[in-house]
């Protein structure tokens, strides 16, 4: 039997949109739940982020990830049968995610319906997408405090990460190479500046990946 209703829209967002302040709770049984943003009833998101971490229960009857999309981290969380929608996602991947938004003990989460693996080139254009509709993410906090920047700092900073990330790669050669995730473990960086760095790598031809480890190319 066909559904009776149409599905609502999946709106694009920043994380930071999904806020706990402007959640509404549903008080009728058929009406779904919603954020009010811009005077948009917001029930269903389609996000484009970076998974940061993972979690699945022993009994794997609950999986959740966190994604990161440079505004906010929120969670995502599957129950029983459903947990398989996050079987092939991993920590580091880039992913698009459709779902509803859902509130609990004053946290939003996204309960997804769909989430697939997308490219670097898709992250960058929903981010430009997002910036023509809403700004950039951080413009409120930079007008709030507008620290002074010391540029130095943040080239001594990055070349630090790029010379740790080059000696960890060179000390697991003997090992075929080291995962994403084993980088993030060493070294407890911010993932993103991690990334970065091993773009530019790659880039300049120092460094190679192959089944999702990272190798010195000699």
């Amino acid at each position: 039997m066909m559904e009776q209703f149409s599905r609502l829209t999946a709106h694009k967002l920043w994380l930071n949109n999904l806020n706990e302040n402007s959640f509404v709770s549903s008080k009728e049984d058929f009406e779904s739940s919603y954020l009010l943003l811009n005077e948009k009833k917001i029930s269903r998101v389609n996000i484009i982020a970076n998974v940061v971490s993972k979690f699945k229960s022993e009994d794997g009857n609950y999986c959740a990830i966190t994604i990161d999309d440079s505004s906010a981290q929120v969670r995502l969380k599957t129950w029983r049968e459903d947990t398989k929608i996050l079987d092939n996602i991993n920590i580091g991947d880039i992913v698009s995610v459709i779902g509803k938004v859902k509130n609990y003990n004053n946290e939003i989460y996204i309960l997804p319906e769909i989430v697939k693996k997308v490219s670097p080139n898709d992250e960058l254009l929903r981010k430009l997408e997002l910036i023509k509709e809403y700004g950039s993410p951080k413009e409120d906090n930079l007008k709030e405090k507008e620290p002074e920047i010391n540029y130095e700092e943040i080239n001594f900073a990055s070349n630090d990460l790029r010379n740790k990330i080059l000696n960890l790669i060179e000390k697991y050669e003997e090992k075929s190479g080291i995962t994403l995730e084993e980088i993030k473990l060493e070294l407890h960086n911010n993932l993103n500046d991690i990334n970065k760095v091993l773009e530019e790598l790659l880039k300049e031809g120092q460094i190679y990946e192959v089944k999702g480890k990272y190798r010195l190319l000699l």
